[in-house]
């Protein structure tokens, strides 16, 4: 039987419900009058439109439109789009390295670039909002469909239009998708020798990133830490079990994360499990405006149990939960149907009409707010370091036994700083001896305060 066929019976079988109600045995569904008035609808759409129109394209406009009303991480998958889907995930596919969402105005929106990714090589920064994708104009579209037209062989141009939301300024960027494999842990060094506090950063969850930071914890304890800075700024995310168990690194017992919805089969708790815990020493985790999900579970769980202080800015409030539901002749349905909570409770995720007055995301012990122009600053001194890791061949996270032999850098694959947008009016060059410009020495405001406090409370902790 086809697609339409099944799709009108399944109107009609709706109707004859409704129908069948006797007119004194109790009352009717309160959605009556709106399944009527969708049958209305379409029927008058077949009708009078200018143009003959396709049965199943009305009913998978309707599904894809209903479902862009509640939240833009739903999706009405076809058995194309399933396929698609499946081919993506057990092949290698390309992309572009960034994390998008849709804001309350369904403007297609970067919420960050994953550092050494061909997007943060170009200059995408966090806020961009994309205009176009190769040449099309991006209104109206899902985020699921502008994923999949992000995505391609690796390899492949795509050309983005974007509006960075510092300056307004529009800018065409033409992006080679590549196999985005990058390392959790960029960053694993002592950043005060004299007070030994040590500093990791960490760019994204995946499967080894647990690993990764034991790695980089074990190198910096081993120098005598007894402090650290977990840096979480521009940190997407990733995989919910990786932010579990991270999390399970430094608390000991309790709760870590829960997931609830409506229905009984999505509430999930999360309790800590790992017996090899690390040192009770201060922890400061650093959250940005562009640090979401599971960083954001990581930031709530440590702050939650008094195990770290946050600093920096509100982070982004990307807290939902999506299961994949099967249909009738094989499709599929992506579904939000849970949110996370911190152990306390708190609920991270920010819906789509949220305020800012209303509680979402994780709000910083200490704030310490940033403008576009040090968010410029801190990526062209994160690119700077990872140029000189890269000339070094080093590799984050790793021992020294375990770094493999550095080979000659090459000048083509060493990725050069972003140009800044109308850098000259954001940071005015300083001239040094001879009227030559002067490059003004980037301060890390964040980190400093995060040091200051740490330093704090080691004194605290032991008095002289």
């Amino acid at each position: 039987m086809r697609m339409r066929e099944v799709l009108w019976l399944g109107v009609i079988a709706i109707l004859v419900i409704f129908r069948a109600v006797p007119a004194g045995g109790g009352k009717r569904d309160a959605s009556y009058p709106n399944y009527r008035m969708f049958v209305s609808v379409l029927d008058m759409v077949k009708r009078n439109y200018v143009n003959e129109v396709d049965d199943e394209k009305l009913f998978l406009g309707a599904y894809r439109g209903m479902l862009a009303e509640l939240d833009p991480y739903n999706q009405f998958m076809t058995p194309e789009d399933v396929k698609q889907l499946e081919a993506d995930t057990e092949g290698e596919f390309g992309g572009l390295g960034i994390e998008i969402t849709l804001d309350n105005n369904r403007i297609l929106t970067v919420i960050t670039p994953i550092e050494d990714t061909p997007a943060a090589k170009v200059g995408v920064q966090p806020g961009d909002r994309i205009v176009e994708i190769d040449g099309k104009s991006t209104f109206n579209i899902t985020l699921m469909n502008a994923v999949s037209k992000l995505r391609g062989r690796p390899g492949t141009p795509v050309t983005i239009t974007v509006v960075h939301e510092g300056t307004g300024r529009r800018e065409r960027l033409t992006i080679t998708r590549d196999v985005i494999k990058v390392h959790s842990v960029r960053a694993a060094k002592m950043i005060d020798e004299k007070a030994k506090i040590g500093y990791i950063r960490m760019t994204n969850f995946q499967k080894t990133t647990a690993d990764e930071l034991d790695t980089a914890v074990r190198k910096l304890l081993d120098q005598g830490m007894k402090a650290l800075v977990l840096d979480l700024r521009r940190n997407p995310g990733g995989l919910l079990d990786s932010a579990v168990a991270v999390c399970d690194r430094f608390i000991q017992n309790g709760v870590l994360v829960t997931t609830r919805g409506r229905a009984p089969d999505t509430v999930h708790r999360f309790e800590a499990t790992h017996r090899n815990t690390y040192p009770n020493i201060p922890v400061a985790v650093l959250i940005s405006g562009s640090s979401a999900s599971a960083s954001e579970i990581v930031a709530g769980c440590l702050q939650d149990h008094h195990r770290a202080i946050i600093i920096g800015m509100r982070s982004f409030g990307k807290g939902s939960v999506q299961s994949i539901l099967m249909l009738d002749d094989g499709c599929k349905l992506r579904l939000t149907t849970a949110k996370y909570y911190t152990p306390s409770g708190r609920c991270i995720h920010r819906d789509i009409n949220a305020q800012e007055t209303d509680p979402w995301g994780i709000l910083p012990d200490i704030e310490v707010k940033t403008t576009y122009e040090d968010e410029l600053g801190l990526l062209k001194h994160w690119q700077e370091e990872s140029i000189k890791e890269n000339a070094l061949g080093k590799e984050p996270g790793k021992p020294p036994e375990k770094q493999e032999k550095p080979e000659p850098p090459k000048p083509e694959a060493a990725p050069a700083p972003a140009p800044a947008p109308d850098d000259e009016d954001l940071l005015p060059p300083m001239r040094g001896e001879g009227g030559k410009p002067e490059r003004k020495e980037f301060v890390d405001r964040t980190l400093v305060r995060a040091m200051d406090a740490l330093k704090a409370i080691l004194v605290y902790a032991n008095p002289r």
